[in-house]
């Protein structure tokens, strides 16, 4: 089993206490649908829509990192929200009150930290002529990372008060296949480095 590493960027942002509450939910898009990326010479992949439905209300049984674990990252709270939306999978992410914590909110704020990076199990893919689509994946983990692959398409839009969240719901899953997407710099120049220099 290999490994591997995406990350999204859209507009990640952190809700105010001014709009309602304790400003320590950070929300934005997950996972964009349909977003075809280059991975390397050999992949690129994209999800489809719902890829990760089956777990919509298992939200805090998913990791929430500030990197991603398996790369030295630390847990730093979990998922209070996963919903479908037309352009990703939107979450929103409650950062624990610790230092770590409270300082990715700071830089969160600040616009030094944006990417979202998931790590997720495959369960099924498809081929849509050179893409890979992951139709469905098991959702293990989303990190707030220093630079990903799909760069603006997964970011937080910003950070939100515990007040304006929903109530987490219980379900259960198994997976089997672990492949963590994009996490870190190095990981991200690696990939870089792979690719063949464009026209």
């Amino acid at each position: 089993m290999t490994d591997l590493l995406r990350t999204f960027t859209p507009d990640l942002e952190v809700r105010s206490a001014a709009k309602g509450g304790d400003g320590r939910t950070i929300y934005g898009i997950a996972v964009p649908w349909a977003a075809p990326q280059r991975i390397d010479a050999n992949l690129t992949e994209q999800f489809a829509r719902g890829a990760f439905n089956h777990q919509i209300r298992a939200a805090n049984r998913i990791w929430f990192s500030r990197e991603h674990i398996a790369l030295g990252g630390a847990l730093i709270g979990s998922p209070t929200l996963m919903r479908d939306d037309a352009a990703g999978l939107y979450v929103e992410l409650r950062a624990s009150k610790t230092p770590l914590g409270d300082e990715t909110l700071e830089l969160v704020r600040d616009g030094a930290l944006s990417h979202l990076s998931v790590a997720f199990r495959e369960r099924q893919n498809r081929r849509l002529g050179h893409i890979v689509e992951r139709v469905t994946a098991d959702l293990r983990e989303v990190a707030v990372t220093v630079q990903g692959a799909y760069g603006d398409l997964a970011a937080a839009a910003g950070v939100r008060s515990a007040a304006e969240q929903a109530a987490p719901a219980e379900s259960g899953f198994e997976c089997e296949r672990l492949c963590c997407r994009a996490a870190g710099l190095e990981e991200a120049r690696l990939v870089l480095a792979g690719l063949p220099a464009l026209p």
